[in-house]
């Protein structure tokens, strides 16, 4: 009995090579890495409002927000301008350029600015209150009350005690 035995050969064809794929154009692959950046910025600004909120228990500022908004912005087009500097063709030249070149308009459009800081903030919040209502939920299970036990064949005995019928009877009026 072998233990180690070559398995036997597949036949999977002959190889064909697949049909080449236009490149996509250079303003359509901008365009996609600027609403990338801007929902990069977006889940930035998101998280610096949960941080602030919950750890560092500051107040809600949308000018500081504002700020980190521009300034990110602003981070994120000086790394494609730094990538120009190692990108050799052509055609990955012209998209950092003008990622970068979105990236800086980006930065100084405030109603963009503004959109994102309302859009982290519902995100925020939401996930804040998720979070809240999580902790509400674990903190009253009512398994961790002692006298829920005790308490819980009282009230149903109670329960048996209710004459339904004459309940419904009862808030349904004479007619």
């Amino acid at each position: 009995m072998r233990l180690f035995r070559r398995r036997p050969r597949l036949n999977l064809g002959k190889f064909r090579a697949p049909e080449p794929v236009e490149a996509a154009p250079i303003d359509r692959v901008v365009d996609e890495g600027v609403l990338i950046a801007r929902n990069a910025v977006r889940m930035a600004v998101k998280n610096r409002i949960i941080v602030d909120a919950a750890r560092d228990h500051l107040d809600y500022d949308d000018g500081a927000l504002a700020g980190m908004v521009h300034v990110e912005f602003d981070q994120l087009a000086e790394q494609a301008e730094r990538l120009l500097r190692v990108t050799h063709t052509a055609r990955n030249r012209a998209v950092q350029e003008g990622l970068a070149e979105g990236l800086r308009q980006a930065s100084m459009d405030g109603e963009l600015i503004s959109h994102i800081i309302d859009e982290a903030r519902e995100l925020a919040w939401s996930e804040i209150g998720t979070a809240i209502i999580a902790k509400l939920r674990v903190a009253y299970l009512p398994m961790e009350d002692p006298l829920y036990e005790a308490q819980k064949k009282r009230r149903l005995r109670e329960l048996h005690t209710i004459n339904f019928a004459e309940l419904e009877a009862a808030a349904q009026g004479e007619y």
